[in-house]
């Protein structure tokens, strides 16, 4: 029997792509997601499996070499972001289309964050490619997005690194895949040693593991799947084909149970 599944895709930069592992599990075993929320990184994953593209945006991610990463990024006034992060999505064409989110195959929403009123943002109805530009706007590095009423739109991450609550589905399963989980088994930080650009990194990722563990005590989804959050840098898109591999093993490891009774 399928079982129903609204799936919380969350930030967090390149390792965002074993979540596409996550998807190839629920789906060999026989879930059936008809909802997912995404946030950043997330919401273009989530973006490509409700139009049906998972497996084609997995296959092109896992072609991408360095090099190809750095032709992606198209610099822009550093005054307002390095990136301005219209060749990503332009690319991406090449994998999925533009569509009203209304039109997609299951439920979808974006999350993206309004620094003028300090909110969350949530797309659940125009251009899914304007959902994932706001959604995707890592404050500092991707060009923010201004909407014509005003508000200054930068990555969900910023205030809801995993956005539970904005599931509507919540008599189905929920998923959450966590891409703040505890380090990998490396060697500790050495914090004296850090520049303070690091530092401010490091912080920054600390605030972010923190609002994700607030976001799992309170909403409480059914299960998470915790992607170590030192498994691979922001860029490492390079790696991809490895991130997918692994995404798949850690919801074997944490759901693997649910199909063996």
């Amino acid at each position: 029997m399928q079982k129903k599944v609204s799936l919380v895709l969350g930030s967090g930069g390149a390792r965002g792509i074993t979540q596409l592992g996550v998807i190839k599990w629920l789906i060999e075993h026989g879930f059936e997601v008809n909802e997912v929320v995404g946030c950043s990184i997330g919401s273009l994953v989530g973006a490509a499996f409700a139009e049906g593209r998972h497996v084609e945006l997995g296959e092109w991610m896992s072609r991408l070499t360095k090099r190809e990463v750095f032709r992606l990024m198209d610099f822009s006034d550093p005054r307002y972001g390095f990136l301005k992060g219209q060749r990503v999505l332009s690319t991406m064409q090449e994998v999925f289309q533009d569509l009203p989110i209304e039109n997609m195959q299951m439920r979808y929403a974006a999350v993206a964050t309004d620094l003028t009123n300090e909110e969350d943002v949530v797309f659940r109805t125009g251009s899914v490619y304007n959902a994932i530009r706001a959604s995707i706007a890592i404050p500092g590095v991707f060009k923010s997005v201004i909407t014509t009423d005003g508000r200054f739109l930068v990555d969900g991450g910023v205030l809801n690194p995993l956005p539970i609550n904005y599931v509507q589905y919540r008599e189905n399963i929920i998923i959450a895949v966590n891409l703040d989980g505890n380090r990998d088994l490396l060697a500790p930080i050495a914090y004296d040693k850090l520049n303070s650009i690091s530092l401010l990194q490091e912080s920054y990722l600390a605030m972010r593991r923190k609002l994700t563990q607030l976001s799992i005590e309170l909403y409480k989804p059914n299960y998470v799947i915790n992607v170590p959050h030192n498994i691979s840098g922001i860029w490492d898109f390079d790696r991809s084909k490895f991130l997918i591999e692994r995404g798949y093993e850690y919801a074997e490891t944490t759901l693997g149970h649910l199909v063996k009774k």
